[in-house]
């Protein structure tokens, strides 16, 4: 989601300062840049994850949902443009995964998303303390790690 704010970094002009020009918000970019690719390298072996490994994204997802809110706060308080359009980019993002964003209160979503995230904890806590999902049947094949 915030993986193009590099691309508009790099598209502005340096005579005119920006968003971007701050150091505080490119480490922020470069850290949820970062979170990001690490969910996205979970998500391609998540089936055969344990439930350490599972934990331990949940904790990264955590924090990442953390720094995004953050990000998208700053965003909110800019007066720059280019911020704005950041904000924008990241409301699209969450609408494309079936999340209703409120226009008029953006930050809404973040409430939602964090729900979610106790949702999977809860999933995750249920299994390692039944040896199945709460969506799975009893003695269907154990989560790894159990």
């Amino acid at each position: 989601m915030l993986l193009n704010a590099r691309k508009s970094f790099e598209s502005v002009s340096m005579d005119n300062p920006s968003f971007f020009d701050s150091d505080i918000v490119l480490a922020a970019i470069e850290d949820i840049s970062d979170m990001q690719n690490q969910i996205l390298l979970f998500s391609q072996y998540a089936d055969y994850a344990t439930v350490q490994d599972q934990k331990d994204n949940l904790v990264l997802l955590k924090e990442l949902h953390s720094k995004q809110k953050n990000m998208c706060f700053r965003c909110i308080l800019s007066g720059d443009p280019d911020a704005k359009l950041l904000l924008e980019d990241v409301i699209r993002h969450f609408e494309s995964f079936g999340h209703k964003v409120d226009h008029e209160n953006p930050m809404g979503v973040f409430d939602d998303v964090y729900e979610d995230l106790l949702e999977i904890g809860k999933g995750i806590a249920f299994a390692e303390e039944h040896g199945y999902y709460p969506d799975e049947e009893p003695g269907g094949e154990a989560p790894r790690g159990l």
